[in-house]
């Protein structure tokens, strides 16, 4: 039989001549998902390489997929296990990525993690029989022992934190310790991502400064997933890191993705105040709470370089957000508000429809308290529909909060659309409330078009960075430069006729006019994100990975324009 943790110890066999490999997949999502660069992939991969395991990503973020790609990738390198992460909304197509690696051989263990999987075991397993094994929780380290297990043969019931089939019945190995000093973890190993196409679509590189949630909001399974404790990276690892990214792959955005970045002041403080010593000129957001910010506090990570802070706001109904245990009062968000936009960041305050005690009312409520903020102090803010996610006291709750749960399709727990309802709030009265915000948003996009069309240089920038991001998109989705980057061996050797050439092909392909699919592709071969290589007797346009370029056959763009 083939290693398959199905077998009757839950043992693999050592059927591979070659040292290990693993790929790891990213899954797809929506343009309006904002697919940022997968940082926990980049971790997974880090720690396996720091222990001389081969390892590579396939990220389907950024790239059209097709499971025939995917195959086309399992021939040429061959994986003896392949994993992938997944949240709730993009579970449904990891599950059956996985299986075209299953049926491409079956002899690769398939693993898969992230926050669905870990809360909804069972199902995972028992309705996906070419799974081999859930990685629980945090990764890192559980993943590097499942991987040294899988090598050498051994019984995977030893590696901590993982789950599996074993005679039918789902087991739950014991829970991996967590690491308590994060300092140890790799970094992510972002060489292995393309780079060059999140820098494309402006998109921030995301970096952590700390695991754990010390909050117990009913709607999040945060706390859950990384532990109640909070732990916290050296800031000058922290800032090494932004360095790093700063100095390898060009980047002035950093998203710092901790739960709250701002619930250790003192470690806040000496973060921003080492990006200050070393002079960093880079902008940055954070997710933090409205109770959990200072004057001199946000004062000092404005001066660190904070352009926008984002709020969970979630409603302005008291009864509501005491029943969420959300923490925090509709006076909180205004002082947190209040102090956070008179520091000079800009907010954005996120508001969730459906919550429990929900009424017509509070809905309304919510959307008058979204524009009190922004009619006072500026504030961005967006509306989304609950979606109920496992691991989430709402979710194993649900009729208790008097929750009605409509749908466990859960390729639509994107929470754009209703699947919840409660005695107070049918389906239809949250569609009516996102109508009314979805008209608010039309409005003003149709005032900044008018404002561009005027002259006012600011609107005409959004209007212009909103087009060049579904230009992007488009090449992505359509794999436009590798369907139409090649270039014969005559022309290769006129590097100055193949770029014009190209934006000729791809502007015929999206049916844009040729001069703005010229500007367009200027755009992405000045920035260093395209380049010419040299492929026998002709040459590729390809997209750069990295910042480091490889001169020995690469056709740089400086070259090509001074021909």
């Amino acid at each position: 039989m083939p290693p398959n943790s199905r077998g009757q110890g839950c043992g693999v066999a050592s059927y591979w001549l070659t040292p290990m490999r693993v790929l790891l997949l990213s899954t797809p999502h929506p343009l309006e998902e904002s697919p940022l660069p997968p940082l926990s992939l980049g971790y997974l991969a880090g720690t396996l390489a720091q222990e001389g395991i081969e390892v590579k990503i396939l990220d389907f973020l950024v790239t059209h997929y097709h499971p025939r790609k995917l195959r086309r990738e399992l021939e040429e390198y061959r994986p003896q296990l392949v994993g992938v992460t997944c949240v709730t909304l993009n579970y449904p197509i990891a599950r059956r990525m996985l299986k075209v690696c299953k049926d491409f051989d079956p002899r690769i263990f398939t693993i898969i993690g992230g926050p669905h999987v870990t809360f909804a075991l069972e199902e995972t397993l028992l309705s996906s029989p070419w799974i081999d094994a859930i990685v629980i929780g945090e990764g890192e380290r559980t993943l590097l022992e499942l991987v040294r297990a899988v090598a050498e043969g051994k019984d995977i019931h030893q590696v901590h934190g993982i789950a599996c089939v074993h005679r039918g019945t789902v087991v739950k190995t014991p829970p991996q310790a967590p690491i308590e000093n994060l300092d140890q973890i790799p970094l992510p190993a972002r060489e292995l991502l393309p780079m060059a196409r999140y820098r494309a679509l402006g998109t921030p590189c995301t970096v952590i400064t700390s695991r754990g949630c010390p909050y117990s909001c009913i709607f999040c399974s945060g706390h859950r997933m990384f532990g109640p404790r909070v732990r916290f990276r050296s800031p000058g690892l922290v800032v090494d890191e932004i360095e790093k990214l700063q100095h390898d792959f060009g980047l002035a955005k950093i998203n710092i993705v901790d739960d709250t970045f701002t619930l250790n002041h003192n470690h806040t403080r000496a973060v921003c105040e080492e990006m200050l010593r070393r002079s960093l000129n880079l902008k940055w957001s954070v997710f933090a709470r409205v109770d959990r910010i200072s004057e001199d506090l946000a004062r000092l990570m404005n001066r660190a370089g904070c352009e926008w802070v984002l709020f969970g706001v979630e409603s302005a109904d008291e009864e509501i957000l005491k029943t969420i245990k959300k923490g925090t009062t509709p006076d909180d968000v205004r002082r947190g508000v209040k102090i956070a936009a008179e520091a000079g960041i800009n907010v954005f305050n996120s508001f969730i429809l459906g919550l429990p005690g929900e009424s017509r009312d509070t809905a309304h409520k919510s959307l008058a308290f979204g524009d009190e903020l922004y009619q006072k102090y500026g504030a961005k803010y967006g509306f989304h529909m609950l979606s109920p996610l496992p691991g989430t006291e709402i979710y194993e709750r649900a009729k208790d909060y008097g929750i009605r749960i409509l749908s466990r399709n859960w390729a639509h727990y994107n929470a754009n659309e209703p699947i919840t309802e409660t005695a107070t709030m049918s389906t239809e009265m949250v569609k009516e409330a996102m109508s009314f915000y979805n008209r608010g948003i039309e409005a003003a996009w149709d005032d900044i078009k008018q404002r561009a069309k005027d002259g006012d240089a600011e609107c005409a920038e959004i209007i212009e960075g909103k087009e060049r991001n579904e230009f992007v998109w488009a090449l992505f989705q359509g794999d436009i430069i590798e369907k139409f980057g090649g270039v014969e061996s005559g022309a290769a050797l006129n590097p100055g006729s193949a770029e014009p050439e190209l934006a000729r092909r791809v502007s015929r392909k999206l049916g844009i006019d040729i001069p703005l699919g010229q500007r367009r592709m200027a755009e992405l071969i000045g920035r260093g994100l395209l380049r010419l290589e040299s492929k026998g007797n002709g040459a590729r346009w390809q997209w750069t990975d990295t910042q480091r370029l490889k001169l020995d056959n690469a056709i740089t763009p400086a070259t090509s324009r001074k021909t």
